[in-house]
């Protein structure tokens, strides 16, 4: 909670999110690297591409940069909530 009260401290963990199965990204002061289901990726430079135009994923020179924020992503899915286990079965559906 201590950047909840105080945004300007200082702080050297990445933020890392996950939207359904096996969909994760991390985020650091400098990169996101994001890793889909299907192993496509994108990895962006935020302190030359802000609004990240430019996905660097598939340059071999930033593999090293890939490799450690990749190192980071969570190897096991939570179980998902109820909502999203829903729209799941809704899209399967609906697919069919």
């Amino acid at each position: 909670m201590p950047l909840l009260k105080n945004p300007k401290l200082p702080w050297d963990h990445p933020s890392i999110t996950t939207f359904g199965k096996d969909n994760h990204a991390i985020r650091t002061e400098r990169w996101r690297y994001i890793q889909y289901s299907d192993k496509t990726e994108e990895l962006y430079d935020h302190n030359i591409d802000p609004y990240e135009w430019k996905n660097l994923a598939s340059d071999p020179k930033y593999a090293d940069t890939k490799k450690k924020l990749a190192a980071r992503l969570p190897k096991i899915n939570a179980k998902p909530l109820l909502g999203e286990r829903r729209q799941n079965l809704r899209d399967s559906v609906i697919r069919e």
